[in-house]
């Protein structure tokens, strides 16, 4: 905490104002957003509990649902009113000129109300822009849409700026571009309009239509489903649709989600409602859906990962020899695996983990053998799980298993190079970390206080290494005689799922559109690429 700041004031006249700062944080200080949600934890339950609130730093949204606007007005009236106490008590003032009441219903002509603050009415608006999304009184989405069309036309000029017939970027560079400028702002919270006015989403399509002909150069005649396949774009519904299963499977990996209990009444009333009845449902909807339909419980916590287990365990340095030496055959690799034994780990537990997977839609077997003591252990995993999860749980039940059998010295065999390569990598550096790999660091922190040396190599896989074969052995085996206590899905699985999913819905809808317009393209281009075919140029 910094003490007697002071901040300067430039005149015209070229003199300076100063005034001494006594409270609050500088900008863009890290501590703020902690410190203010500390400050702030006590709102929610000095307001009024028929209102519900919804915060983002020091954007604050007070909403309510009634079938009588004038009891809706009075509860957010009463509301405000308390929240006028609340910000006197904590030293904080409300923007009224910022503030706007707008009132969400499908009828045509509304009533007259008023909704108070300090006895002066807040403006009655037709939309109000929170983080970022403009929120109509109807929810057509066409205020939204245009503000987003306003935004991308700006930066399509700056791509046109860049490309040229005998000069200009390569395409590859172009698609970056676009992902970064256009892109981004056609995927915010689009997820969240849908459905809404069909006009205003097929905008967004004629500025992903308009981006990816600059970017291959192509007629103003190419069909889009064409220039899609060629950039490897999807088509926007079906992004959104990725984009909401995502969003819904990382939201429900928390226990205290609040979506969990709002999705679910939402979803009783899509199924009851007429209104839905020749409506599609919200993208949301289906994502939860979705969800539900999973057969396996899904591996959930209280907070962000990282949060949740010491900051000593996160700085924790594991013990990783992957060694690219070790030759591959079945002659050689035996052999070396067995002088490195002899040579440095002479005195140690030898333990062998390994996973396997025999379908894409099939069981997951995790093996993990110590060959000292012949004893082994089989895992099964629901379909939904990937082989890395299961690379990462053998890691993880093969030090369980050294804290329980009290071995002082172990190292653990894994044929799994992106295991261990995610066990080492700093968690403050990774983007997305697996719940398991911060399990294992927990185990490893115990270790390393009860002294217990722990090290972890890499061998290869299917090359006659006989501690690796038997584990191999026994993750097979677990696939139809595995122990299912760990039998559960994980976010980091379920996001990968929706990248399948959007690429099955995009191979149906580029066979049942190439039948009208790109015809000549779907002769020669059949299937979706994984890459651009420019990328490799």
């Amino acid at each position: 905490m910094l003490s007697e700041r002071c901040i300067k004031l430039d005149l015209h006249n070229g003199s300076q104002l100063s005034r001494l700062v006594w409270r609050g944080l500088p900008q863009g200080s890290v501590l703020s957003p902690l410190l203010y949600n500390v400050y702030t934890c006590d709102l929610e339950i000095f307001l009024n509990t028929n209102v519900n609130v919804l915060q983002y730093a020091d954007d604050l949204l007070l909403y309510i649902s009634d079938k009588c606007i004038q009891n809706a007005s009075k509860y957010l009236s009463s509301s405000l009113f308390k929240l006028n106490k609340w910000l006197n008590l904590n030293g904080l003032e409300l923007s009224v000129t910022k503030s706007t009441v707008v009132l969400f219903s499908r009828k045509r002509i509304i009533p007259e109300f008023n909704v108070l603050y300090m006895d002066n009415p807040i403006p009655v608006k037709s939309e109000v822009k929170f983080l970022g999304v403009i929120l109509d009184s109807k929810l057509t989405g066409v205020p939204h849409c245009n503000y987003i069309v306003t935004k991308c036309e700006r930066n399509l000029n700056m791509i046109r700026c860049l490309t040229g017939v005998w000069w200009g970027a390569h395409s590859a560079s172009l698609r970056l571009i676009y992902n970064a400028l256009i892109r981004s702002l056609l995927d915010y919270a689009t997820f969240v309009l849908q459905p809404c006015s069909a006009v205003a989403l097929s905008k967004l399509d004629c500025v992903q239509a308009k981006a990816l002909r600059i970017i291959l150069g192509a007629m103003k005649s190419s069909p889009i489903n064409a220039m899609q396949i060629e950039c490897v774009e999807p088509p926007l519904c079906l992004r959104r649709q990725f984009l909401s299963d995502r969003y819904i499977f990382k939201a429900m990996q928390f226990s205290y989600h609040p979506l969990r209990n709002k999705l679910q009444l939402l979803l009783e009333f899509t199924d009851t409602c007429s209104y839905w009845s020749h409506k599609s449902p919200p993208c949301l909807i289906k994502s939860y859906r979705i969800f539900c339909s999973i057969q396996a419980p899904m591996y959930s916590t209280y907070c962000y990962p990282t949060f949740g287990i010491k900051y000593n365990a996160l700085i924790t340095s594991p013990d990783v020899r992957i060694n690219p030496d070790i030759p591959r055959n079945q002659f050689e690799a035996p052999l070396f695996v067995n002088i490195l034994k002899e040579n440095e780990f002479n005195d140690y537990h030898y333990i062998y983990s390994d996973a396997s997977k025999h379908a894409s839609d099939g069981i997951v077997g995790v093996g993990v053998f110590h060959s000292q003591y012949n004893i082994v252990q089989k895992i099964k995993l629901p379909p939904e799980s990937s082989v890395f999860t299961g690379e990462c749980l053998g890691l993880f039940k093969s030090v369980e298993y050294i804290l329980l059998a009290k071995l002082k010295k172990s190292i653990i065999f894994t044929d799994s190079m992106s295991a261990l390569q995610a066990l080492s990598r700093c968690p403050f550096k990774s983007a997305q970390i697996h719940h398991i790999i911060l399990k294992i660091r927990t185990l490893l922190l115990t270790c390393n206080e009860k002294g217990y040396s722990v090290v972890f190599s890499w061998v290869p896989g299917h090359s006659g290494i006989p501690g690796n074969e038997r584990a191999d052995q026994l993750a097979n085996e677990a696939i139809s005689c595995g122990d299912m206590a760990d039998y559960c899905n994980y976010a980091y699985d379920l996001c990968t799922l929706t990248k399948r999913s959007l690429q099955e819905s995009w191979k149906v809808a580029w066979s049942i559109s190439s039948q009208s317009k790109g015809k000549a393209f779907a002769r020669i281009q059949n299937f979706i690429p994984t890459k651009p075919w420019f990328s490799r140029i």
